[in-house]
């Protein structure tokens, strides 16, 4: 009888470098990783081909039996872990269940820089670009200045506070927390630990979009603004990101 692939899920929540994580451990021979299976539009975030189901019959298994939908993600014999990524607001109940299942790892991935976050998640609203393979040419469209709210960024700081609370103090079982900016300055080998994969050296599926100057993804008129709404924020630094 084969062996029943270890489980995993990647929390976390929307620009904060999911794909630079999951599409690298796609690469590993021996990782399974797909994207959002419960994305609204799911067909590019799942990795194994169709051929077996029709998309339209998946999307429908997972709104009327998620539990058996859950079964397809991760029966993947062939692999040794097998996991996807989630963030709460996709499906609260099925991210409830994942984080009480004590035999599901968690990786809890948040990035820390939430100025970084905030300001992808407004680019991506005035461009439409959502990533960029690693051998992709960085398309003139990125260059987009966009504005500052400080009641909109405050809202934003808050929600992530409380989701990421929420992650760590509702999952059980193994739990990894771990950062964008750890994995992206030293590698995969603590995720491939924590999975009990054997060690590779990954090279990442995805390129940053923008670069380190978070503040300069901004309109100059608003600079001094963020420079005081983050310095209220207690994180000065965050109009930066190596």
């Amino acid at each position: 009888m084969a062996k029943s692939p270890k489980q995993f899920v990647i929390l976390s929540d929307s620009r904060s470098g999911t794909s630079f994580l999951s599409e690298t451990l796609n690469v590993h021979p021996q990782i399974l990783c797909h994207g959002e299976v419960f994305h609204p539009k799911p067909s590019s975030h799942i990795k194994v081909p169709l051929e077996a189901r029709e998309l339209d019959d998946l999307v429908a298994l997972r709104e009327k039996d998620t539990a058996a939908f859950m079964d397809w993600v991760f029966d993947q014999p062939d692999f040794e872990a097998v996991g996807f990524k989630i963030w709460r607001n996709q499906s609260p109940d099925q991210t409830d269940a994942l984080m009480a299942d004590d035999s599901v790892f968690k990786i809890i991935y948040e990035r820390k820089n939430v100025l970084a976050r905030f300001s992808s998640s407004r680019l991506v609203q005035a461009t439409g670009i959502y990533n960029l393979k690693s051998d992709s040419n960085r398309p003139t469209e990125l260059d987009t200045k966009i504005t500052f709210n400080e009641a909109e960024f405050s809202k934003y700081l808050y929600s992530h506070s409380e989701l990421f609370t929420l992650y760590r103090e509702k999952s059980r079982g193994p739990i990894l927390d771990i950062t964008y900016e750890e994995i992206k300055n030293h590698g995969f080998a603590r995720v491939l630990d924590f999975l009990g994969i054997s060690f590779e050296i990954l090279e990442p599926q995805k390129k940053k979009l923008h670069g380190s100057s978070i503040i300069d993804r901004f309109e100059p008129s608003v600079h001094n603004a963020i420079i005081a709404a983050v310095t209220g924020a207690g994180h000065a630094e965050w109009v930066s990101e190596d």
